[in-house]
């Protein structure tokens, strides 16, 4: 069932706003200047990249010399990831919170060497420290998106009683529930909470994955 959500919030599920105890611990070490991937009611410092930011499209900008903080979309993590690697390679320390994802084509080219002995390895200017538990992300969902869901999941309901038919099956619904989250980027957990009105910060039991920092500094820096 192809599905486009409108393009004033496609991809709004990426907002997850870091928990704020994780990043204050990071910057009291790190000390950063820059957010490398936010939006104006998630932007972690002052000065960030994204809607309302000093520049919208971090992946056009300059970020050498800067300590970055990223916690990259997850509809593109490796454009960001990629991103944040070149960056690194100039100058740049860039501090990420990932989901830990050994099966991505990000995680081979950019943080784990296969090829570094018989357990493979970290590639170099990359240090890993794992995070304890999941991280509980707030999804930040406006009221235009979440008007849009509950419509279109009452709208399979509704034709199916105007063809003289019965109420949309479970098999039906499944299928429209993966095309609301490949639209909007959001979990299916949250598609189906916003359908029973749940707020923000109960969308999201916790992160899908484990999470982990990664840290990219120059190589032979």
């Amino acid at each position: 069932m192809p599905l486009k959500s409108p393009i004033f919030f496609e991809s709004a599920g990426d907002e997850r706003g870091t928990p704020q105890a994780l990043f204050d611990a990071l910057d009291a070490e790190f000390h950063f200047d820059l957010d490398a991937a936010a939006g104006p009611r998630n932007h972690k410092c002052e000065m960030y990249f994204g809607e309302g930011g000093i520049a919208y499209d971090a992946l056009k900008e300059d970020w050498a010399g800067l300590t970055v903080f990223l916690n990259p979309p997850y509809s593109a993590c490796y454009p960001f990831i990629k991103k944040a690697r070149e960056e690194a390679d100039k100058g740049a320390t860039v501090v990420l919170v990932v989901p830990v994802r050994s099966d991505t084509k990000w995680w081979h080219e950019f943080v784990w060497d296969v090829d570094a002995g018989p357990d493979g390895g970290l590639r170099p200017g990359v240090r890993l420290r794992l995070v304890k538990g999941r991280l509980d992300f707030t999804l930040s969902v406006t009221d235009e998106m979440r008007k849009w869901i509950c419509a279109e999941l009452k709208a399979i309901e509704t034709v199916k009683q105007k063809d003289g038919s019965y109420d949309a099956d479970e098999t039906e619904r499944n299928f429209l529930i993966a095309a609301l989250v490949k639209a909007t980027g959001l979990p299916k957990m949250a598609i189906e909470r916003i359908e029973r009105d749940f707020p923000d910060e109960d969308l999201l039991d916790a992160a899908p994955f484990p999470s982990c920092i990664l840290i990219f500094t120059k190589v032979g820096a």
